[in-house]
């Protein structure tokens, strides 16, 4: 299955960002490849070069998600545990570039530099094309014209409330179901940010369950949302093409959709994605 933010095949899901960095380096692989045997390059250095390619990916990924905690240490340090947690990703992509390529300009040494500098200029090339790319996709950017059943006390489906209702105010739109661990785990998180911002709505939008379970499940972990709504069909999940629980949706006061997370949140994560909506113009 294809969604905007990833490609599913069966549990496994890979973000398109990951497929667009795997792509770009292979393509730098191939370029290197024939430049190698048209040059007459030394096997020896060749072999640098692969596997520096590859090694760069792993110096890349650490220093994206280093570059990341620092700049949020004060979510991470009231829980240290969190910093391992990289499912949240939370990575800041040009930290990881510069660290990236600077471990590939660094391992090349026995390359001209015009030569890194060439084979860093196709790289940054092919990602920056797959990331433009990926950006052009169509994707719903405003609250959808869709409508869901309010919960009550007594765990019956009342009166229908529209999502748009909602612009004018920097809107979270936290899809979810209680038999779903990562959702289970995250909703400590979305309750704290919930009684931390009055400012910001919460919406926390049911995936395919009764009302009572809802409640139950509410009330058995002193959860209380302002905006519990039940999507019974899966509605929302559908129209944006967004697969996979939990997700969530930022919206900024204007109902624009700034981001999209396919995962669990974690505090540092979150408090990343508020402040993108709220410091929306």
């Amino acid at each position: 299955m294809i969604s905007s933010e990833a490609l599913h095949l069966g549990p496994l899901m890979l973000p398109w960002t990951l497929i667009i960095l795997l792509v770009a380096l292979l393509g730098v692989s191939i370029v290197a490849h024939l430049v190698s045997r048209k040059l007459n390059w030394d096997p020896a250095i060749f072999q640098v070069f692969q596997d520096s390619l590859w090694t760069s990916v792993l110096i890349g990924l650490i220093g994206a998600r280093m570059v990341f905690i620092m700049l949020h240490w004060d979510a991470y340090s009231t829980s240290m545990i969190d910093i391992f947690k990289i499912q949240d990703k939370g990575f800041h992509l040009i930290g990881g570039a510069l660290f990236g390529l600077g471990w590939f300009f660094w391992k090349n040494k026995g390359l001209a530099y015009t030569s890194r500098l060439s084979f860093i200029f196709i790289f940054t090339l092919l990602l920056g094309t797959g990331i433009a790319l990926q950006a052009s996709v169509k994707q719903e950017t405003h609250f959808p014209d869709l409508s869901f059943s309010s919960l009550n006390q007594t765990g019956e489906a009342a009166e229908q409330i529209a999502l748009q209702q909602f612009a004018g105010q920097p809107t979270v739109i936290n899809m979810w179901a209680s038999w779903c661990p990562p959702c289970h785990r995250e909703m400590p998180v979305l309750q704290q940010a919930h009684d931390q911002y009055p400012d910001i709505h919460f919406i926390m939008l049911n995936q395919g369950e009764d009302g009572v379970t809802v409640r139950d499940y509410l009330k058995r972990y002193q959860l209380d949302f302002k905006n519990v709504l039940l999507d019974p069909y899966g509605e929302l999940p559908q129209q944006l093409n967004m697969f996979g629980l939990p997700s969530t949706l930022f919206f900024n006061a204007q109902g624009q959709l700034v981001e999209r997370h396919m995962g669990e949140l974690s505090p540092a994560m979150l408090q990343h994605y508020l402040s993108k909506i709220s410091l929306q113009p």
